[in-house]
């Protein structure tokens, strides 16, 4: 059910901002595509954090919070709210803050496309504490294949952009936490113990209000519980290839003519794919 209000589009308080240097940006991109995962200090401005933080604070009150429910923006996960660039202006303008938008072009190219966006804010002992890749295993090696060769720089047919919003310097703030190189594996990660890969374990990124890190999904991952007693703000924003939006998007808004369907099986239906469905819709 789409969620409207009826709301005047005023300016906000996000910068345009300024890309990186070439050669800054290239370290950037490089490092991510090595290691999975790579943080980057100071994006985001004081005013910039408070106003974005005080919307989600806003989305969080309990009348508002219902009407979120009813339109599919809240699911069953207590702590997140999902499709924030449908809900105001000034999470669609944190969408094109630079230097983020330059960045997503170097790793993607010309006409990548935002593919998700939603934001946590934890309160304590929440998280999305086992460790996984997102959605599916894309690139799986059978057993006796160790693991992808270095030599090839992994494919990303999307990726998330991770937005502290809240100060999350020690482990009792619930920072997230990396296996390096793990999306060279070719492999889940374990179901049980914690994970290494070639020797080496997590690394938690411990950040400010403001830093931002670039998150590979297939890089084994998970975020620790919140046991500060503060609540955490992560805000998500999801970008992808444009090959992918090309294709597919001419078939999420379809409509089937009626009289096509009389009769249709449900295996018909579910291929036509008769539902609205995003990528963050996985996790509900």
């Amino acid at each position: 059910m789409p969620y409207q209000e009826e709301q005047s589009v005023e300016p906000t308080s996000i910068r345009e901002g300024k890309p990186f240097s070439k050669t800054h940006t290239n370290e950037i991109v490089r490092n991510f595509k090595r290691d999975g995962f790579v943080l980057i200090p100071g994006v985001l401005k004081l005013d910039e954090i408070e106003a974005v933080r005080a919307k989600v604070d806003e989305l969080f009150e309990p009348p508002r919070l219902a009407k979120l429910t009813q339109s599919g923006h809240k699911g069953s996960n207590a702590f997140i709210i999902w499709h924030l660039n449908e809900l105001d202006r000034i999470f669609c303008d944190m969408l094109v803050r630079e230097p983020i938008y330059s960045l997503m072009e170097a790793i993607f190219g010309p006409g990548f496309q935002q593919c998700g966006n939603q934001v946590l804010r934890n309160g304590r002992d929440q998280s999305i504490d086992l460790w996984h890749v997102d959605n599916a295993l894309w690139f799986p090696l059978p057993e006796d294949v160790p693991r992808h060769d270095p030599r090839i720089e992994m494919p990303i047919f999307w990726l998330t952009v991770q937005i502290a919003l809240s100060d999350i310097g020690t482990i009792d703030h619930g920072p997230s936490q990396y296996v390096p190189v793990s999306h060279y594996s070719g492999r889940q990660p374990p179901k049980t113990g914690t994970p290494e890969f070639e020797g080496r374990g997590p690394v938690s990124i411990l950040c400010k209000a403001g830093d931002i890190y670039l998150h590979n999904s297939q890089c084994w991952h998970r975020g620790t519980p919140n046991r500060s007693g503060k609540l955490r703000y992560l805000l998500q924003q999801q970008y992808g290839q444009a090959w992918a939006f090309r294709r597919y998007n001419a078939y999420i808004n379809q409509k089937m003519p009626e009289h096509l369907l009389e009769g249709a099986s449900q295996l018909l239906l579910d291929v036509l794919g008769s539902f609205r469905f995003n990528p963050e819709d996985w996790y509900r």
